[in-house]
């Protein structure tokens, strides 16, 4: 009952009792000590005294050696804080108690709020020693003393806030401030009087003042401490920036719509101040970039030497172009870099100059750059090689020009002593060097084409088994003449997808390489298959000296045959560069392996193709009636053509090498109106005739029953590809281009008498 009666007296004591034991742990909290401090009993029980109210740097140790037996009461005036961490000024009196063996068993405070009895008397000592000072300031200045209570302002400060003279006085300096700025501005001040300093209050921040009528404004803050002999005195002093940051926004507004990333800095380096487009541009949010150096932006290894052309640029200040004739880099965040165009140009302000930066990402004009530059090597290395090709090629068209022409003089001079046999020997020469020269205007045609993207391919299913046989039945001849061994794989279904003209060309220009610039009594071996990944490859490998790698390095260039000019071979160094041409187009490739000693082995690679089904497969040509007409001993021949050189030629050719009867017309009407009154049994047919052309008399006939089973041989000077696929496609025998290889020519015309007299047989 006594204990009860007696904590009931403690609680309603004036002001508050705590009771603690010897290390500061609390065990008794009176009702007074929760209104001053704002901790409930419950709470505080158990807990450490100064981890409750005790401010930074007081320690326990020191309060307990304020204590003896001989004076166990002691009487302190102190700064502690409440549990939301405002500061509170109190009076304590502090007892000791003992035990038997003069050891501390535990101290009683008994303490009353005194701050606001402490602000008045700051007040009166600011007032009496301070006034004369802040009236003389330009600037609005309040002063507080620890506890945060405002002791001293000036009529500036009255007039800025809105308050009346001495309304102020004793009030929370957070009452100045906007509501949600008040509870961390408690946490902020108390630790500023831990360490306090002359310095700019929330550097970088924005700051607000609020006044009585609440409404806010922006502002400026100065704190410096002032050392009394009742404690310190905090002195703000407050600017009000509105029209600053009025100018500010319209600057702003001007930085917001430079179509540059602009960055303001002061003479420290510091960034005052960025343009959204600096935010998109280095990948930084603006709050990150104000306050931080300028060299944040660039690139490490030119950041250290920066601050020095900094400094330079701010001793001569000057509009200008910040490093002329220097390549320049930004940083971005990620660390990131890229090249820029920099402007510099000063800002004078009130109290300092900066620097304005227009910064510009050149990274799309630098690629255009690059690329017109690239583009312009390109033509350059175009333009030689151009003119190298021409070059070459006028070498290469003249050697066989030379032998024609050469050999002809000869021959056309009767005066000479020339022999049967040298005439036969000169008339061979002139044959053959008129062939090589075909064979290279040709080849350099289909190079022109490829290059120019003139040519154009007939995409198909194409066997390889089927074409290899076709090739080798080409190139048979050249290499029983030389002791070649042929060796082709076993029958096999796989099949590529490739224009078969074009692929066969391939072939026969690795056979015919293969079986020239072998060993006498060698071999070439072909062989294919499929890789993994489902393309197929065809490989044609010789026997002959190999290659050394920096000839292989120059295989594939224009006329480069690599030192054989003058061997014994002929050649026109084209054919390799036109078959990786080629295979290329086809999406494929051409590979060379070799090693001096040990042959060379091409490798051609296509993309696989389904092979077509046996119903797929092209029909026969079908046959048709007979025609009635007269008889005759010999093969009755028609040529339509209006050139009267190629007229005898043809008719020379035919009468030296065939038993045959030849009619001839001049244009096409002619020409139809003969084989329907003779029905010949093979048409040779000029493609350009004048009038009715060699086309339009192929489908007057080819409509007629009576000359639509008549076999037609084209003859044109025509060889572009998509020329000759045309009139096969219409229906024409065969295509052959002039000028005429007389093999070919006299080859091709027995195979349509032969076709014609099969049909005739079937008929019969």
């Amino acid at each position: 009952m006594a204990a009860e009666v007696n904590a009931q007296i403690l609680d309603e004591a004036p002001g508050g009792v705590i009771a603690t034991c010897s290390r500061g742990m609390v065990n008794y909290w009176s009702r007074g000590a929760e209104e001053i401090y704002g901790y409930p009993s419950d709470e505080a029980q158990g807990r450490h005294l100064l981890d409750l109210i005790g401010m930074s740097g007081q320690s326990w140790q020191d309060l307990l050696a304020g204590f003896s037996p001989a004076q166990p009461q002691v009487d302190i005036e102190c700064l502690r804080h409440r549990k939301d961490g405002s500061p509170v000024f109190i009076d304590a009196s502090c007892k000791a108690i003992y035990d038997d063996h003069t050891k501390i068993e535990r101290i009683v405070f008994s303490q009353k709020d005194v701050t606001a009895a402490r602000t008045l008397r700051d007040a009166k000592l600011a007032e009496g020693r301070y006034r004369e000072l802040l009236e003389s300031l330009p600037d609005a200045v309040v002063m507080a003393n620890a506890s945060g209570r405002v002791v001293l302002v000036n009529s500036q400060a009255e007039s800025l806030f809105g308050y009346a003279p001495g309304e102020l006085r004793g009030l929370s300096i957070e009452i100045l401030l906007p509501e949600r700025f008040r509870h961390g501005h408690v946490m902020h001040r108390a630790n500023y009087f831990v360490q306090p300093r002359t310095r700019t209050m929330g550097a970088g921040l924005e700051l607000y003042g609020v006044r009585k009528n609440r409404s806010e404004f922006p502002v400026e803050i100065s704190l410096s401490m002032m050392a009394t002999e009742e404690g310190p005195l905090v002195m703000s002093a407050v600017r009000d920036i509105s029209d600053r940051k009025k100018a500010e926004q319209k600057f702003r507004g001007l930085l917001e719509s430079a179509p540059d990333a602009m960055v303001i800095v002061n003479s420290r380096g510091e960034i005052v101040l960025v343009n959204s487009q600096t935010e998109q541009l280095f990948g930084y949010p603006r709050q990150e970039l104000l306050g931080k150096k300028v060299e944040v932006l660039i690139p490490a290894r030119f950041a250290t030497h920066h601050p020095g052309a900094r400094d330079g640029f701010f001793g001569q200040p000057k509009p200008r172009a910040m490093g002329a004739g220097v390549e320049l880099y930004g940083r971005r965040r990620d660390s990131s870099e890229f090249p820029v165009e920099i402007s510099l140009s000063p800002l004078e302000m009130e109290d300092e100059v900066l620097v304005s930066s227009a910064i510009r990402d050149i990274s799309g004009r630098k690629r255009i750059e690059k690329a017109l530059e690239e583009q312009r090597h390109e033509l350059e290395r175009a333009s030689k090689a151009k003119d190298r090709f021409l070059a070459s090629m006028s070498h290469e068209l003249r050697t066989p020009l030379n032998a024609i022409l050469g050999f002809g003089q000869l021959l056309n001079n009767e005066s000479l002593p020339v022999t049967e046999a040298q005439r036969r020997s000169f008339s061979g020469n002139i044959v053959q060097a008129g062939r090589h020269l075909l064979n290279l205007i040709n080849e350099t045609l289909d190079l022109a084409k490829i290059e120019s993207g003139a040519i154009t391919l007939s995409m198909e299913a194409v066997g390889l088994h089927e074409l290899l046989h076709e090739a080798r039945h080409m190139v048979d001849a050249m290499a029983e003449r030389r002791g070649i061994r042929l060796m082709l794989p076993e029958a096999s279904p796989l099949t590529v997808q490739a224009d078969r003209v074009r692929l066969r060309q391939i072939v026969l220009n690795l056979l015919s390489n293969a079986i020239k610039y072998n060993r006498q009594g060698g071999a070439v071996v072909v062989d294919f298959g499929q890789r993994d990944t489902g393309r197929i490859w065809l490989t044609v490998q010789d026997t002959g000296p190999g290659l050394r790698p920096e000839q292989i390095a120059e295989l594939f260039q224009p006329f480069n045959r690599l030192g054989q000019e003058g061997g014994p071979e002929e050649g026109t160094g084209i054919g390799l560069v036109l078959s990786k041409r080629l295979a290329e187009l086809m999406e494929g490739n051409i590979a060379v392996a070799s090693m001096p000693g040990a042959g060379c082995a091409f490798t051609v690679e296509l993309a696989a193709a389904v092979p077509l089904a046996a119903d797929e497969a092209e029909p026969a040509l079908a046959a048709v009636p007979a025609p009635q007409r007269r008889p005759q001993d010999k093969p009755l021949l028609l040529y339509v053509e209006d050139n009267p050189a190629n007229l005898r030629l043809v008719s020379d050719i035919l009468s030296l090498h065939m038993e045959v009867v030849l009619l001839t017309a001049g244009d096409g009407a002619a020409g139809v109106a003969l084989a329907r009154e003779y029905l010949p049994d093979l048409i040779l047919m000029d493609m350009n005739l004048p009038g009715m052309s060699g086309r339009e008399a192929h489908k007057v006939l080819s409509e007629d029953p009576a000359t639509a089973g008549i076999p037609v041989l084209a003859l044109s000077a025509n060889a572009m590809r998509q020329d000759i696929q045309a009139a096969l496609d219409a229906g024409f025998y065969r295509y052959l281009t002039k000028p005429i290889d007389i093999g070919e020519f006299t080859a091709a015309v027995q195979a349509g008498l032969s076709w014609a007299a099969e049909q005739r047989s079937r008929r019969a």
